[in-house]
C-alpha cells in the first residue's frame, strides 16, 4: 500500500490546487464582466477558501505538496509498523431539500490517498463478488447505466408492480460487526493489511467542525461509515450485498444505487416478498427504512391507463430522472435546478444593472454585448465547451468520439421531446421578457438599445450580429436544450455511454 506514495500525495494536492484556482478564475472572471457591465464599482463574489484549510495543514494542498515526502515517508513507516490510523476528520454540512443538513466527513489529503487506494484495490479484486445491479461507486458502472437498464426493462411490459424503498442516514448506521462479518461471507479478498486499514477508518471518530472542538477527545465511531472518504464507497456496497443477492435469488427486477433501491416484478406475490427480503436486510445493517422517502408498492401503468385496482402512479423518480413505462424525462426539482441557474444568468446579465440605473453604455453598439455574453454563458451551461455550430452540425452528421459536458450530459438518456420542447420555449420566453424590460430600462435611462432589442420571440431565437471591428459573424443563436439532448442520444447510440463521465454529480439533481 506504500509504494510510490509521495508521488500519489504529490498528485492528490496538485488536484485539488488546481481545482481551487480553476474556481478562483472563474470567480475572477465573473466579477471582471460585472466591472464591464457597471458605471459603478459593482458588489464583487468573494473567492473563498475551504475552511478546512484553516483547521489543520494536512488539509491545506499547498502546504501538503511541499511537504509531500515528508508525510509520505512518515505514514510508510506507520504502515510497516501497524501503528497507522487516519488523522480525525474534519467535517462541514451539506443542505437537503428537506431542509435538515447532512454532516460529511473530509479526511487530511494523504488520509484520502490511502482510502482512494484501499478502495481501487478492494474493488479490482472483488468486483465479480458485487450485484450487477449495484451501481455506486464502480468503476464500470454509474448511474446512467442504471437508467438505462430500468428504461429498457419498463419498456418490456405493460404495466409492473414497483416498490420504491430508502434507507434512513444509511452511512451513519451500518453496523460495523455486521459488515465485518459480511466482509467474511462474501470472502472478499483482501491482504492482513487492507484488513487493518479497514478496520482503522471504520474507527475514525465523528468529524469536528471547528477549531474549539478540533482537540476534543472524541471516542472511536462505534456503527457507520464515514462519509467523504474513498474506501467507504466500496464498503457501503458491500454492507448492502445481501439485499442484492436475495432480490436475485428471488428473480424480481432491481437497481440500487448506494441506499436508494428500486424493485419491479409482473408478479405481486413476488414484489411482497421482496419487500420483506428488503425489511430482514435493513434490520441485520443496522439501518432503518425512511417511510418519508419510501413510496413502497405501486402499480406502475402506462400514461393512457384510466383504471386501475390499487394506488398507482404514471412514472417513478430515480437518480434525477423521471421514468415511465415508454420515456424518460427529468425529474421536476432537477428542472427547476436548471431553471433556477439559467434565470440568475439572465438576470444577472440583462436586468441587474438597468434596474440600479448603472448600465455602462460602451456595451451597447452594433449589438448588446450583455446580450452576447447571456448566450454564451447559457451556452457554456448548456452544451459545455461545444458552439452552436458544432451541435447542429453534429445533430446532422457523423459524431466523434468525445466527451460530452454542461449539465445536459448529466442526462444522456431523455427520450421525451415534449418535456425538452417546454424547456426550449421557458427559455426562450424568459430571454424575450427579460430582454423588452431591459429595453424599457434603457430608453428610460436615456440610452439607444440596439440589436436584438425590438425583435419577436421567433427572431430571437435564430439572431446573429456582425462584429463592428472585424466584420466577423458573431453567432448569437440561443441554445437548445433539446437539441444538444438529441445530439448526446446519437452519441449514445454510436460510442455508448462512455462519452458521459461515469461521475456522480448527477446524484445532486436528485432528492438525497
Amino acid at each position: 500500500m506504500w509504494w510510490e506514495l509521495d508521488k500519489r500525495v504529490w498528485e492528490r494536492a496538485t488536484r485539488l490546487i488546481v481545482e481551487h484556482e480553476t474556481y478562483a478564475k472563474s470567480v475572477h472572471d465573473e466579477n471582471s464582466r460585472r466591472r464591464r457591465r457597471s458605471t459603478r464599482t459593482p458588489e464583487t463574489l468573494p473567492i473563498r477558501r475551504p475552511q478546512t484549510w484553516d483547521l489543520d495543514p494536512g488539509f491545506n494542498p499547498y502546504i501538503v505538496r511541499s511537504r509531500h515526502q515528508r508525510i509520505a515517508h512518515a505514514i510508510t513507516e506507520r504502515l510497516r509498523d501497524r501503528d497507522y490510523a487516519p488523522r480525525p476528520p474534519a467535517g462541514f454540512s451539506v443542505p437537503k431539500p428537506s431542509g435538515d443538513k447532512r454532516i460529511v466527513s473530509t479526511f487530511q489529503i494523504a488520509d484520502e490517498v490511502i482510502s482512494n487506494r484501499l478502495l481501487r484495490s478492494l474493488t479490482r479484486k472483488n468486483l465479480p463478488r458485487m450485484s450487477a445491479r449495484a451501481y455506486a461507486y464502480r468503476p464500470d458502472l454509474g448511474p446512467h447505466d442504471a437508467i438505462s437498464y430500468i428504461s429498457t426493462e419498463f419498456a418490456r411490459e405493460h404495466r409492473l408492480f414497483v416498490a420504491e424503498y430508502d434507507f434512513s442516514k444509511f452511512f451513519d448506521t451500518v453496523s460495523h460487526d455486521y459488515l465485518l462479518e459480511t466482509l467474511g461471507k462474501m470472502r472478499i479478498a483482501m491482504i492482513p493489511l487492507e484488513r487493518y486499514l479497514v478496520e482503522r477508518f471504520l474507527e475514525s471518530p465523528e468529524p469536528y467542525l471547528s477549531h474549539e472542538k478540533q482537540h476534543i477527545n472524541r471516542p472511536k465511531r462505534e456503527r457507520g461509515i464515514p462519509q467523504g472518504t474513498s474506501v467507504s464507497l466500496f464498503l457501503a456496497n458491500v454492507a448492502a450485498s445481501e439485499l442484492d443477492r436475495g432480490m436475485e435469488r428471488l428473480g424480481v427486477g432491481f437497481v440500487r444505487y448506494a441506499d436508494d433501491t428500486l424493485i419491479w416484478s409482473t408478479d405481486y406475490s413476488r414484489i411482497v416478498e421482496a419487500t420483506s427480503i428488503l425489511h430482514e436486510a435493513s434490520s441485520h445493517i443496522g439501518s432503518p427504512i425512511n417511510s418519508a422517502k419510501s413510496p413502497g408498492i405501486r402499480l406502475l401503468t402506462k400514461n393512457e391507463t384510466v383504471h386501475v385496482e390499487m394506488p398507482s402512479t404514471k412514472h417513478i423518480d430515480y437518480l434525477g430522472h423521471r421514468l415511465g413505462m415508454r420515456e424518460v424525462r427529468m425529474k421536476d426539482t432537477s428542472v427547476e435546478r436548471i431553471k433556477r441557474r439559467i434565470g440568475e444568468l439572465i438576470f444577472t446579465n440583462l436586468l441587474l444593472e438597468p434596474l440600479n440605473k448603472t448600465q455602462e453604455p460602451g456595451r451597447l453598439g452594433s449589438f448588446d454585448k450583455d446580450y452576447a455574453t447571456l448566450i454564451w454563458q447559457l451556452r457554456r451551461y448548456l452544451y459545455g465547451p461545444l458552439t452552436e455550430r458544432d451541435i447542429r452540425r453534429f445533430h446532422n452528421g457523423a459524431i466523434p468520439p468525445m466527451s460530452f459536458e454542461g449539465v445536459m450530459s448529466f442526462f444522456p438518456l431523455i427520450s421525451d421531446e415534449g418535456s425538452l420542447r417546454e424547456l426550449d420555449e421557458w427559455i426562450a420566453t424568459r430571454i424575450w421578457l427579460a430582454l423588452r424590460k431591459r429595453t424599457n430600462l434603457l430608453r428610460a435611462a436615456e440610452l439607444t438599445p440596439p440589436p436584438p432589442h425590438m425583435l419577436q420571440k421567433a427572431q430571437l431565437v435564430n439572431f446573429t450580429s456582425r462584429s463592428a471591428r472585424t466584420g466577423d459573424l458573431v453567432d448569437l443563436r440561443m441554445p437548445s436544450v433539446r437539441r444538444i439532448a438529441r445530439v448526446i442520444r446519437l452519441a449514445v447510440s454510436t460510442h455508448g455511454l462512455d462519452i458521459v463521465a461515469r461521475r456522480t454529480p448527477l446524484y445532486a439533481y436528485a432528492d438525497g
